[in-house]
């Protein structure tokens, strides 16, 4: 039986890129169908997403009234998926950061796995300079000691879900909306019982457009770790102890 994919990408001001996006995820992956939601971009992204959809059948798009953040654009993915029987959920970035080239390999590692996450770590790659490669780095480190799940990256977008995974994370969804998203769902997912497991990527610098996330989210992810470390703690005292 065919595995029924969905790939999945939110959009914000991403008019520069979104076009050649959606042309190699086309190209690259055409057994599979697509979701975009769009945060009613001022750039010209929706109309662009809107006229694209017109021609293409396997292209659905969401277009929400105001920005809320890329945790619920990706929470409102996994419930999609979930809810119109797609076996798989692919999420990646729009800014061409991640490579639509890697969708096959996360597709081929799901068959053994719940949940696949592309890491920029043993064996993968990272362009980002500066400040951003700082605290890319300092942040999966700072995860790996704080709150060990057997895998090296926590941050970055480039996942896949199958139906137990899906499931789960609708059922026991992350309370983060911001970038810390990520990093309380792949705590959730740790404690779910379910398998988890990654593949090394190359994450690449935007050529075109601007980085989303803003200073303010750095620090808040900080908080939601110290949040998570002590959740973590209440989980192996008691939790862990009666499901064992």
């Amino acid at each position: 039986m065919k595995t029924k994919v969905l790939v999945f990408t939110p959009t914000y001001n991403e008019s520069q890129n979104i076009e050649v996006w959606l042309k190699k995820v086309d190209s690259l992956s055409p057994q599979s169908d697509i979701l975009i939601v769009d945060d009613s971009s001022l750039d010209g992204t929706t109309q662009i997403l809107l006229a694209k959809k017109k021609t293409n059948p396997r292209l659905h798009v969401i277009i929400r009234a105001e920005k809320s953040g890329i945790g619920s654009a990706h929470l409102l993915a996994l419930k999609e998926a979930f809810n119109k029987n797609y076996d798989l959920l692919i999420t990646l970035d729009a800014d061409l950061s991640h490579d639509p080239g890697d969708i096959p390999r996360f597709i081929e590692a799901s068959s053994n796995n719940n949940y696949v996450v592309g890491t920029r770590n043993h064996g993968g790659g990272n362009e980002m300079v500066g400040w951003r490669l700082v605290l890319s780095k300092g942040a999966n480190q700072i995860c790996r000691i704080l709150l060990p799940t057997g895998l090296s990256e926590y941050t970055t977008a480039f996942r896949c879900y199958d139906r137990k995974a899906m499931k789960f994370l609708i059922t026991n969804s992350p309370k983060s909306t911001g970038y810390a998203y990520f990093i309380e769902l792949t705590e959730l997912l740790h404690r779910s019982g379910l398998i988890l497991s990654e593949i090394p990527i190359i994450f690449k610098n935007r050529k075109k457009g601007v980085s989303k996330i803003p200073n303010l989210q750095v620090l808040l992810s900080g908080f939601q770790i110290l949040n998570l470390v002590s959740s973590r703690i209440y989980w192996c005292l008691f939790i862990k102890k009666v499901k064992h």
